[in-house]
């Protein structure tokens, strides 16, 4: 099989998470043993570069979709990386799947949303379409009327357990210190505000907390750090890489996933965190809320509720050394269910049957 992958996310070593969900999928098919062509595009820090790098991925994507020999064309982030693929398909007859990941189905800016006639488009040419949870399948089965059937799972590249796992001396911080941990885009819905609020209420509790990420809203975090006088208590960190965000996890007693997105199709970084032996405090809202369980690998709180996510912080802390231990082994067992043997079956499904 000869499978022309396309996409307008890829990481680079600059931007080592930038559509790091393509990468892993690739290095499966590559386990998988599928012939593969990309045409993909990685990402500009400028507007003129960002509008160069479109109209060249436009370009190569249409005459490979046009003249490139296929047994499948496969495509990741519906909106944007479509539009090369619609423009070709009366010249095509190679069979089009689709793998939706979050704001291309759920917009969340008014370009997004001028962008879903492309998604309804190419949704309804694909022979199949991919959502990362059972959560999105039900979503998109329902927004768009698309019948279950045509609907397949997997996990956004999985987790990969060769670099997230944990530390042979991963410890418990004692009662004096408490470690938390946001990994995310500093962006509109993640729930940082929410993360922050929530620890100011917490003030008789050594907290030491770190923040990875970075996005429109990091000025205005930086602002709310210092509104809270918590400089001395947050170490931050721009996007890192897969082996650098391991040492995160590890590092961390409970890793917090305050997300108000209804497009969060699976919140990979909380499942990440997990298969380094760090439970998980999540809001009980969209897919997070199927793999977080109270009590057992984490904690849920409503989203966006600060005085719950402070009462479930501190129901974390307040649990004995041999309860955060067992919770840790829970996370680690969750993590498993999202491993690579999981994942690569489910592509054999998706791409054999």
């Amino acid at each position: 099989m000869n499978i022309l992958v396309v996409s307008n996310m890829f990481p680079d070593e600059k931007h080592p998470s930038y559509g790091i969900f393509v990468k892993n999928f690739c290095d499966q098919l590559d386990i998988l043993n599928y012939r593969y062509t990309l045409s993909v595009m990685k990402k500009a820090d400028l507007k003129a570069a960002k509008i160069i790098r479109y109209i060249v991925f436009y370009i190569e994507t249409f005459l490979k979709c046009v003249f490139g020999k296929y047994d499948l064309i496969y495509i990741h982030y519906a909106s944007h990386s479509s539009l090369p693929v619609l423009k070709a398909y009366r010249w095509i007859k190679t069979p089009i799947y689709t793998n939706v990941h979050g704001s291309d189905v759920v917009p969340e800016n008014s370009k997004q949303e001028k962008m879903q006639k492309h998604t309804r488009d190419i949704l309804a040419k694909s022979g199949k379409i991919i959502v990362p949870s059972e959560y999105f399948r039900a979503y998109v089965s329902k927004k768009y009327k698309i019948s279950k059937e045509k609907i397949y799972i997997i996990h956004s590249g999985g987790v990969n357990e060769k670099v997230f796992y944990k530390n042979e001396n991963k410890k418990i911080t004692s009662n004096n210190e408490l470690r938390l941990g946001f990994v995310g885009r500093l962006s509109y819905g993640k729930g940082w505000k929410t993360f922050l609020q929530a620890c100011s209420l917490l003030k008789d509790i050594n907290l030491s907390i770190t923040i990875v990420g970075n996005g429109p809203e990091e000025k205005e975090m930086i602002e709310c750090i210092s509104s809270l006088n918590f400089h001395n208590k947050i170490q931050k960190y721009n996007l890192l890489s897969q082996k650098e965000l391991q040492k995160v996890y590890n590092e961390l007693d409970v890793f917090i996933f305050p997300t108000e997105r209804e497009g969060e199709s699976l919140g990979l970084v909380a499942l990440e965190a997990m298969a380094c032996g760090t439970p998980v405090i999540a809001s009980d809202f969209a897919a997070p809320a199927d793999y977080v369980v109270n009590g057992y690998n984490g904690y849920k709180f409503e989203k966006g509720n600060v005085k719950q996510l402070s009462e479930k912080i501190r129901e974390f802390y307040n649990l004995s050394i041999i309860d955060k231990e067992n919770m840790k082994e829970s996370a680690m067992e969750t993590a498993r269910k999202y491993n690579m043997d999981t994942i690569l079956e489910q592509m054999r499904k998706v791409l054999v049957e």
